[in-house]
């Protein structure tokens, strides 16, 4: 059988924003910086295609 590929651009920039955010987070001591984890850790799951 033939596999499609899946386009996966908008994953990968949700995470590159989300990753840039947790960044942000850590930068200026952002108490909340683990609340920004889940949205990394999802969207780099999802642009890899592994989920």
């Amino acid at each position: 059988m033939e596999e499609q590929k899946k386009n996966t651009a908008l994953y990968w920039l949700l995470f590159l924003v989300s990753a840039a955010a947790l960044i942000f987070a850590i930068y200026s001591h952002w108490p909340w910086l683990t609340l920004i984890l889940p949205f990394v850790t999802t969207f780099f799951v999802k642009a890899m295609d592994i989920m």
